[in-house]
């Protein structure tokens, strides 16, 4: 029997699993889950459905997962209701750009006008595309310089056109938008229009409370993607106080998603518990803060970083232009190669050509503090500079330091707590394997 396929299958995940024991990611659209978020992707929890027909019809037709539909009924939903600060929550969405379509078609009617910020100022790449297949009219949010929205002609438009959604759709950011002199605007203008904000990027810092809860700011809506700033699994919900919204928000999510992927749902329960119980306030303010002293000392290293006259940045992403003569396709590659993983990508706002858009929020996760920042500023700098210097010890001595995810809970303290030994046995294997190559940092 021809095995090739499984053996290059086997090769590849053990490949991809070395490199990642000897790589720091600063990719900001991912991040790292805790061992005990990644359980239920492991777990016969993950093969189930579960439909909420008792509630719905007065009886079950799906029984495989009930134990599990009380973790989203009793803990996912009340507790998302608490961090986001919200009178009402969906979980539905699968994705984040899954997210994006619900909140689109639930708040947004075909042959709406909608306002998006344009690409060039932040905005998805894909939120325009979206909004076409729904029959969405767009209009680009007029912005002011490269981070803020020209506020005097938003105004004027809001008069001229009135739309029917604002979608503030920031995914290329360093200063998150504030929706309160938005809404203001648009309470006096088009009364009648909703504002979501998509908060997929930064859903972490506004959970842990490190930015402004975007309710609390004037939006109608929010929610976004779960595993950028909040370290959870590949998911998204939308949250609201108003109940209409809530209900046009359910009713499309019923006819978008079927099956919501229950192992995903008892995963983000496990991050939502473990941002209220293991510090999740002190890895957002730490996100924020490293984000500041990364840019800081890339700065003072004489490289070009985005934002300098006003702190560089008020989230989790740094943007840094290789030096003048440096290839940075040869940069990003080299990175890679020593450890490294960014993303390298084009069209940054206010940066011409290619740049780097950085994240801390996955080496925050993994515990790291001042110090880590600068050691990786210094690792950065000849590689961002085309300099032969090869850094792979200092990568591998920062990974070895930042080697598990903390803000967590352990698989001692799940022990604890009275799980059976078959979870505990396979949630110590996850943390091992998640482990730093010792090797390669010993080099």
């Amino acid at each position: 029997m021809d095995d090739t396929r499984g053996r290059m299958l086997v090769q590849a995940l053990g490949d991809h699993q070395a490199r990642a024991r000897r790589s720091l990611n600063l990719t900001p659209s991912e991040n790292t889950m805790s061992p005990l978020a990644r359980l239920p992707l492991a777990l016969d929890v993950y093969s189930r459905y579960f439909f909420d027909h008792l509630r719905l019809f007065g009886s079950w037709s799906f029984y495989g997962a009930l134990e599990h539909g009380r973790i989203e009924q009793e803990v996912l939903a009340p507790l998302l209701r608490e961090s986001a600060l919200a009178d009402h929550v969906d979980t539905r969405p699968i994705s984040g750009l899954n997210c994006m379509t619900v909140a689109m078609a639930a708040l947004c009617p075909p042959g709406g006008t909608m306002y998006v910020l344009p690409v060039a100022g932040g905005g998805h790449m894909s939120t325009a595309s979206v909004a076409a297949r729904l029959g969405i009219r767009t209009l680009a949010l007029p912005m002011r310089g490269h981070h803020d929205l020209d506020l005097d002609r938003l105004e004027a438009l809001l008069r001229s056109d009135p739309p029917d959604l604002v979608y503030v759709d920031q995914s290329t950011q360093l200063f998150p938008l504030d929706p309160k002199p938005v809404r203001d605007l648009v309470d006096r203008h088009a009364p009648a229009a909703v504002i979501h904000y998509d908060s997929s990027h930064t859903n972490g810092l506004i959970l842990g409370e490190a930015l402004a809860n975007p309710l609390e700011r004037g939006a109608h809506t929010f929610g976004g993607s779960t595993h950028k700033t909040l370290p959870g699994p590949h998911k998204g919900f939308l949250a609201t106080d108003d109940p209409r919204l809530a209900e046009r928000i359910g009713t499309t999510a019923g006819d978008f998603v079927s099956h919501h992927h229950l192992g995903e749902v008892v995963s983000l329960a496990v991050t939502l518990v473990e941002l209220k119980e293991c510090g999740g306030a002190l890895y957002a303010r730490a996100v924020i803060d490293n984000a500041r002293l990364l840019a800081q000392d890339l700065h003072r290293r004489g490289l070009e970083v985005a934002a300098s006259d006003r702190g560089f940045t008020d989230c989790h992403q740094v943007w840094v232009r290789a030096r003048a003569g440096t290839d940075p396709d040869r940069a990003a590659d080299r990175m890679r190669e020593q450890g490294l993983l960014v993303n390298k990508i084009s069209g940054l706002p206010g940066l011409d050509g290619t740049a780097f858009r950085l994240s801390v929020a996955e080496l925050t996760r993994l515990g790291a503090s001042a110090q880590h920042m600068g050691v990786l500023a210094a690792a950065l700098d000849p590689l961002l500079s085309g300099s032969p210097q090869d850094v792979t010890a200092e990568v591998a001595g920062l990974r070895s330091e930042l080697s598990t995810p903390r803000y967590c809970h352990s698989s001692a303290e799940v022990a604890a707590m009275g799980a059976p030994p078959e979870m505990v046995d396979l949630m110590h294997a996850i943390e091992s394997a998640n482990a730093a190559d010792r090797n390669v940092a010993a080099l």
